[in-house]
């Protein structure tokens, strides 16, 4: 039977499914008749995910003028989908636990996907996108593909790592080649399997190549400009040395000019270093 990148997470029981904790969250979220305090309550039963997401919205990412004690007061100011989608975002490292650091840089890794999940949410916020937290989400998951190919397929996947050098194409490309699928598309399985939003999904399968992203471009376009500033600011590295051009149609469509770039990346460094404090170190 052939590999497909569906089959690689149905065949991996210890990623196919989401938390327990997290469908709790998802289940009195979608109850119209679920109030803060109930969705509080969901979350507080995870001790160590509400004291992460307190140090997070007391932390320059939000730099709210008061200090913010319980997480039924963050829901409040957050919003609750924006406070879920950040408690997943920032669970990613438990669920990849377990992958050698002789196969993947896990700490490079990570640090990469924080500063991408940062910038793109710098990016919505300047295109004034609902949502934010959605993002900063996008940005921590967009290369989780990646670590699943190491976890199954490590040979080949770190074969498309070795063949590197100025005349070969980018990783995501060299994927395809040598296995016949990419990390977005993993990605893209893997958010399938958890049900998450469809526009999660393509984001992720297609981060790398925007305008193929059809109802998505927007969102796909602000991800893939944040994952190309997180390594021009070398936050961290997930694998592939190379910088590609952003596309012209990209530029139109995220509406930044390179005017705007010092303040974007003089923001992200702000948060950035906190960033690694809480969610990587702490």
């Amino acid at each position: 039977m052939s590999v497909t990148p569906d089959s690689l997470i149905a065949n991996n029981p210890r990623i196919s499914s989401l938390p327990e904790i997290f469908y709790l969250i998802n289940e009195v979220i979608n109850d119209p008749n679920s109030s803060f305090g109930e969705v509080a309550q969901v979350i507080s039963s995870d001790t160590s995910l509400s004291l992460r997401l307190l140090k997070i919205v007391n932390s320059p990412f939000f730099n709210f003028p008061q200090k913010i004690d319980t997480i039924t007061h963050a829901i409040s100011i957050v919003g609750t989908e924006q406070l879920r989608d950040l408690a997943l975002a920032t669970s990613m490292l438990t669920k990849f636990q377990g992958i050698a650091d002789n196969k993947v840089d896990m700490n490079s890794f990570w640090r990469h996907s924080l500063g991408c999940g940062i910038a793109a949410r710098i990016l919505a916020m300047q295109c004034r996108q609902p949502n934010t937290e959605r993002y900063f989400l996008m940005g921590m998951v967009h290369d989780v593909g990646r670590l699943i190919l190491f976890e199954n397929l490590s040979e080949k996947a770190a074969l498309a790592l070795a063949e590197n050098g100025p005349e070969t194409p980018l990783l995501v490309d060299r994927e395809r080649e040598l296995i016949g699928f990419h990390h977005g598309e993993i990605g893209a399985a893997l958010a399938r399997a958890w049900n998450l939003p469809p526009i999660l999904e393509k984001v992720i399968e297609f981060h790398h190549y925007p305008d193929r992203a059809n109802d998505f471009l927007l969102e796909t376009s602000i991800l893939h400009f944040g994952d190309l500033l997180a390594k021009a600011m070398q936050l961290g590295n997930s694998g592939d040395p190379y910088i590609p051009v952003l596309n012209e149609a990209v530029w139109n469509r995220v509406g930044i000019t390179p005017g705007h770039l010092p303040a974007i990346w003089k923001q992200a460094e702000a948060q950035y270093e906190n960033a690694v404090a809480i969610i990587l170190l702490g």
